[in-house]
């Protein structure tokens, strides 16, 4: 039997009120098992709801009347009560295939669930969805769902994620769409597979779903050097990437004409591996694929116009900086670290850290280990404080699991993290100087 633990019990609310405490499962709301915390909130917005909850061995049902959409009261210890639902693909570019033995366990999870899809807008591949799943979407209007599409032609499809029965995606999405969810895609290209001819007819067959389909983002596919399985796929070089870039604002164009919208976006790897600059801001109409590095460079040079108006003349005692990226974003970086460095007392200067872990052709800056950090600077006559940004770690620690604590002391010097945007460095900066 499902339901959801209670991890906390918020004081003056319905549940307090009906005695439910922490620990405490709640099995299901009106006769509806929980599966999750979507099943939780849809069920719980009626006015008369019947809780069964579940402490230890014992069960009892509390009827509460509230108002509409009032919440109950709780916080949940997971959002997912029935676990994780996982990936069966064994797609050619897989990134977890591609890791070394040793890192922390949560990034082997290849997770590949349509609710993770609708709560925090991961990409789903809609493989592993059943006929219910579908159903459940549509009635319970989860939405927008977030779709990694690779290809629409069926057969290129089945070879890129490598699973024997994957149903077809454009019938999946038609479904979708015809019901009112609004779906982002993405495409992850590997030369020489899906790109060309097959990309266009990809971007083609999305369009026609427009504007259920309000999004298609064009990324390149990330290999690292512990990658031993699998066909042999390409990334995508700076002349392919210009061929990409060529394509999408081509059909940009054309879907501004027809549809009032570009619809079609590059991602900013893409942009930098080609050395193109950049869209304007209002061309990403308000970014819809933020999260998935598509227009992250145009927002960090908008954000650095208005923070170079609230730069201080001087700070009160000399500091030094070293901000640490990737290679890939370091040139976007050093012309902000220029400005830095008119502020009297101040100097900043950018570390690239290539990325000898994964392998020098991984250029963003979330895969930055500390093992590598650590070595690329420790011989180096280091700044007052070295800066990561915030996408280099989590919880205090790099992907490998080297804390900040352990990389301040090997290099000798303080170590902070900040926003990767120019607000956000300015701000530690600022506190930095006078702590």
């Amino acid at each position: 039997m499902n339901g959801g633990r209670v991890q906390s019990v918020a004081p003056g609310s319905i549940a307090e009120d009906a005695g439910i405490e922490p620990g405490d499962i709640i099995v299901s709301l009106n006769g509806h098992e929980l599966r999750d915390i979507v099943d939780y909130r849809y069920y719980s917005a009626e006015e008369s709801v019947d809780i069964l909850v579940r402490r230890g061995q014992e069960e009892a049902v509390i009827e509460v009347e509230k108002d509409f959409d009032e919440p109950i009261g709780v916080e949940f210890a997971d959002e997912l009560f029935d676990g994780v639902r996982e990936c069966g693909n064994r797609c050619i570019f897989c990134f977890v295939h591609q890791l070394p033995k040793g890192m922390r366990r949560p990034l082997y999870v290849r997770d590949d669930d349509y609710r993770l899809s609708f709560l925090h807008g991961n990409f789903v591949t809609l493989t592993n969805v059943t006929h219910e799943d579908i159903a459940r979407i549509i009635e319970q209007r989860l939405t927008p769902i977030y779709v990694s599409v690779h290809a629409t032609d069926p057969t290129l499809r089945t070879q890129m994620v490598r699973t024997g029965n994957a149903p077809d995606v454009m019938a999946q999405l038609r479904t979708l769409a015809d019901a009112g969810i609004t779906l982002h895609t993405q495409v992850v290209v590997c030369e020489g597979v899906n790109d060309g001819e097959q990309l266009e007819r990809t971007v083609s067959d999305l369009s026609g779903l427009f504007p259920q389909v309000a999004s298609i983002g064009i990324v390149p596919v990330g290999l690292t050097r512990h990658r031993r399985v699998g066909p042999d796929i390409k990334s995508v070089d700076a002349p392919g990437a210009r061929q990409i870039i060529e394509l999408v604002k081509r059909r940009q164009k054309d879907f501004g004409k027809i549809h009032g919208t570009r619809l079609v976006w590059a991602s900013d790897e893409l942009y930098l591996s080609a050395g193109v600059q950049v869209p304007s801001a209002v061309s990403y109409e308000g970014y819809p694929q933020i999260e998935n590095g598509i227009g992250l460079v145009r927002q960090f040079m908008e954000d650095r116009k208005r923070t170079l108006r609230r730069l201080p003349e001087r700070l009160p005692l000399p500091l030094s900086v070293t901000l640490v990226t990737s290679t890939l974003a370091a040139r976007i970086l050093e012309e902000f670290a220029a400005d830095l460095s008119s502020v009297k007392n101040l100097t900043v200067r950018v570390a690239p850290i290539r990325n000898k872990f994964f392998g020098e052709s991984v250029t963003v800056a979330g895969l930055i280990t500390g093992q590598d950090v650590i070595e690329q600077l420790k011989c180096e006559t280091l700044a007052d404080i070295v800066m990561i940004p915030s996408i280099m770690q989590r919880d205090g620690a790099f992907l490998d699991d080297v804390t900040l604590d352990e990389a301040a002391s090997e290099l000798q010097t303080r170590v902070v993290v900040a926003q990767p945007r120019p607000s956000g460095i300015l701000k530690a900066i600022l506190a930095a100087a006078t702590s």
